[in-house]
Order: C-alpha cells, then sequence, then structure tokens
C-alpha cells in the first residue's frame, strides 16, 4: 500500500529476517510475531488508517498514517504510528498514544522493549514501553530482544546483552544473528559474509575463485550459554526453527540440527525454516513442502508459497493468482485472490482486483468468510 517514502536503516546480521520471501505479498501481512489481534485497515492512504479486532468491529478509527510491512502491528501490545499532525507514536489497543516515537529511528516492542537508535550520536540503545531509555545507547547497533537476548554491536564485534543491558555473551564475532530456538549462527572472521538466504539460488561465489579477500564467511552454532556447538562449517545459514535450521554449502541446501548435525540432506535450491512440522523447499525449480525426515508430503509442483500459519499455507499459481492450502495440499478455501496474506491470530488479508484504488480488500477467516471489507477512497475523494 503507498505509504510515505522512508530511507531504510538497514541493520546487517548475518540474514535478514524474510516474511514470505516467495511472495511479493501486495497486501498488508500482519507479523507472526505480533501478540495482539488487531488489524490494520486504510481507507485514505495519507492519514486514514485504523484497526479492527478479530470480529471485523472498528476499535481504533481511520485516522492514522502507518507504513507497509511490519510498521503499525501491534507487538506487546503496541503499535508505531503517525499522527495527523505528523507526530511518532506508540499507541495502546485503544489508539491512545502512550510514549513518542520515529518511524527511522524507533524499533518495535519485543519482550517489553524496543531499540532506539540516535542519529546525532550514532549510538542505540532499548527503550521500555514509556518510552524511557531503559538500556543506555552505547552500540553502533542493536536487535530486538528474542530468546531473552539481544544482539549488539560494539566496537566492531557483535555480542549478546541480557534485559539490564547487560553481556551475558562478550562481544566477540566479525557476524553473528539473533537467538532463535535457543541457538544463534556466528563467526569470528575476518571474512566475507555474502548474505544470500533461502529465496536465493546456490551461492554466486563459487569456491577457490578469485580475488575473494577476505574469505567467505563460515559459520558455527552458538548456544545461550556461550558455548560453540560446532565448529565454522556453514556458508549459507537461515535461523533456527522446531529443532532444526536451513543451510547451504554454496550448491545447495539442506537442514542441520542444533548440535550441527546434517539431518536433511543438502538437495534443494531453496529452503525455509519449519514452521507447524512442515517446510517450503524448491527442487527442480519447483516449491514444495518436506517433513522433517526431508519426505515430500506436497510435491514440488507449485510455482512459490509461504510457510505454514495455523494449519493453512498460502500459494500462487503460474498466474499470479494467490490461493490457501490445508497440510495435505488440498485447496482449502474457495475462490483466488489477486494478493493474500498467512493466517495470523484467526484472520488473513486478501485482495482482489490490480489498481490500488480500485482493489478490494478483505480480511477473512479459515472458511474464507469475510469479517471485513474495505477499500482506499483517496482517489475517489479528491
Amino acid at each position: 500500500m503507498p505509504h510515505r517514502s522512508t530511507i531504510a536503516l538497514v541493520f546487517l546480521l548475518g540474514f535478514t529476517e524474510i516474511l514470505g520471501c516467495s511472495l511479493s505479498y501486495p497486501a498488508w501481512p500482519k507479523s507472526k510475531r505480533s501478540d495482539t489481534p488487531l488489524f490494520r485497515f486504510v481507507i485514505e492512504e495519507r492519514n486514514g488508517a485504523g484497526y479492527i479486532n478479530r470480529e471485523g468491529k472498528i476499535v481504533i478509527p481511520p485516522q492514522l498514517r502507518v507504513g507497509s510491512g511490519k510498521d503499525g502491528d501491534f507487538f506487546n501490545g503496541l503499535a508505531k504510528v503517525t499522527l495527523k499532525d505528523d507526530t511518532d507514536v506508540y499507541i495502546d489497543t485503544t489508539g491512545k498514544p502512550v510514549a513518542k516515537s520515529h518511524y527511522l529511528t524507533a524499533g518495535d516492542f519485543a519482550e517489553g522493549l524496543a531499540k532506539r537508535y540516535f542519529p546525532e550520536t550514532k549510538t542505540t540503545g532499548h527503550i521500555d514501553t514509556t518510552g524511557k531509555l531503559a538500556i543506555p545507547a552505547r552500540f553502533e547497533q542493536a536487535s530486538d530482544f528474542s530468546d531473552g537476548l539481544a544482539l549488539v554491536l560494539l566496537e566492531g564485534r557483535y555480542g549478546y546483552i541480557d534485559h539490564t543491558g547487560t553481556f551475558q555473551i562478550p562481544a566477540k564475532f566479525s557476524h553473528a544473528t539473533p537467538f532463535t530456538d535457543g541457538h544463534a549462527w556466528v563467526t569470528e572472521g575476518p571474512c566475507e559474509r555474502v548474505d544470500l538466504g533461502a529465496c536465493s539460488p546456490a551461492s554466486f561465489i563459487p569456491y577457490g575463485a578469485t580475488p575473494v579477500t577476505p574469505k567467505r564467511c563460515r559459520y558455527a552454532i552458538l548456544d545461550k550459554q556461550g558455548a560453540l556447538t560446532r565448529n565454522p562449517e556453514f556458508i549459507d545459514v537461515r535461523e533456527f526453527s522446531e529443532g532444526l535450521a536451513p543451510v547451504g554449502n554454496g550448491k545447495a541446501w539442506g537442514y542441520t540440527d542444533t548440535a550441527g548435525v546434517i539431518q536433511i540432506p543438502m538437495q534443494f535450491e531453496r529452503a525455509s525454516p519449519f514452521s507447524e512440522g512442515l517446510a517450503w523447499v524448491v527442487k527442480g525449480g519447483k516449491v514444495g513442502f518436506i517433513d522433517k525426515s526431508g519426505k515430500f508430503v506436497i510435491p514440488p509442483t507449485l510455482s512459490s508459497a509461504d510457510s505454514f500459519s495455523e494449519g493453512l499455507a498460502v500459494i500462487t499459481d503460474k498466474k499470479g493468482k494467490y490461493s490457501f492450502i490445508d497440510k495435505q495440499g488440498n485447496r482449502a478455501i474457495p475462490g483466488e485472490f489477486d494478493a493474500a496474506t498467512s493466517f495470523v491470530l484467526g484472520l488473513a488479508h486478501v485482495r482482489t482486483g490490480i489498481d490500488y484504488y480500485s482493489a478490494q480488500w478483505s480480511y477473512i477467516e479459515k472458511s474464507g468468510k469475510p469479517v471485513f471489507t474495505y477499500s482506499d477512497q483517496s482517489k475517489r475523494r479528491r
């Protein structure tokens, strides 16, 4: 959806969180990290964003401005929005402003804290839900909290702090990722990080290619006690989920367990973290879903797909139409859409129509029944 232009502050942490990287998502997705069943809608692109509840009732009137992606979503019961007077704030579930924000430098809340970057000092800290600085801004970079720890960059090296700002794992890594599922990926370097991710095919840097200085990074697995459970081995990695993580050797993707032992051989062109017992992978240029034994439970015949969420997955066909399937690969909701997002907290966001101003959006239940339908009236009001 259209929104004001922003200059992205990129936080390079070893991998980029990708939501539905196989799908373009021309409809707002609700983050799977969101803990609040409030859903955004827009009836006027500049100052016409509001929120409904799971039953489709408007609980916050459409008088706010929010960005795309996770901007404007609720985390820890707070959402980052912009008021009509261009003031950036966090609002609670009633729409009441509770703390100042900034759409470029303030993060979303996780575990009661949100990162905050200060351009004047080029440092980052964390604020609490009142907007008060809870962890002093002394880091070059910082991530959201996950698994009780936040990844920070201090004097050019990455380490992990707890909620008090105390280092639990010293800043000694040249590259690192946030903790998920109790584990993180780290490398001491120096080396060259090429963040291809599971949405890219095999590595674009062949082994032995020259010149590549310094050498390509190889990642080890770090546990929360700070121990390396595997010596650096993998050059392409993604986050752990359900005890496994996608890993690549520059030619293909497979899956390792938290001890660094390959459980599913490297045989896929792309791979995603497991969700609800299944993971989408690409083989032969087509997408299918495997279980934790590596066996296909939904054959690789799909054009693209997102991970399973609340028992259903969004897929697209070769014509670019979106639909929903169950874990047997069967069509779960009648009809097709021009855009669709995963089910989160009971609802999915779908769109019919291509042109933004003539399109119609709906939030639907798993039966396919709309609970709320709207369209942006901006152009028609001019």
